[in-house]
């Protein structure tokens, strides 16, 4: 299959290695930042897009666009363009999640007659039973990538910081580590 991946942060980066490790063909990064990008690189992407250039996808596919797309930003606009690029009766999937005053356009004529599936995603709608064991064993096996996701860590005196750079979007994933021995 064909993925791309609209926004390169700590879930498109875990989106990007959960295709990789599916077996994707190509993956497709998508993004504003030229350095969140080449992270992407990194982690399974073999396509990397700016945002402003994700029309492209579809001649990069030879106009057949692409298997999966995944929005992982949350914004209306970033899902629209994912929805776009899916080939007919392929699968958009908008992980990222928006602010209730916003809502997603789609043509009353042109959406039914293109067979695309659009659907939404909560904490990577996971089995739990069947797949937090299946995620640790890809760990253990060096195939899911989780130290290398993380851009910066904090001390728990930074927790301000942290999430002030969690809203500018600074990090791929930014961790807070709290020492116990610190904390007495």
């Amino acid at each position: 299959s064909t993925v791309a991946v609209f926004g390169c942060g700590g879930v498109g980066i875990a989106t990007i290695q959960g295709a990789r490790i599916a077996g994707a063909s190509r993956i497709f990064a998508v993004d504003v930042s030229e350095d969140k990008l080449e992270f992407a690189r990194r982690f399974g992407a073999t396509d990397l897009v700016r945002a402003d250039q994700a029309d492209s996808i579809i001649k990069q596919t030879n106009g057949i666009g692409v298997d999966y797309a995944f929005e992982a930003i949350g914004k209306p606009a970033v899902v629209e363009a994912a929805l776009k690029i899916t080939r007919r009766g392929g699968t958009t999937v908008a992980v990222g999640v928006g602010k209730l005053t916003e809502t997603i356009s789609l043509n009353a004529l042109v959406f039914p007659l293109s067979g695309k599936k659009l659907c939404g995603c909560m904490f990577g709608s996971a089995n739990p039973k069947y797949d937090f064991p299946r995620m640790l064993d890809l760990y253990a096996d060096k195939k899911l990538d989780l130290e290398g996701m993380v851009t910066k860590t904090y001390s728990l005196d930074q927790a301000p910081q942290a999430f002030e750079d969690l809203e500018r979007g600074v990090n791929a994933r930014g961790v807070i580590v709290f020492d116990r021995a610190a904390a007495g």
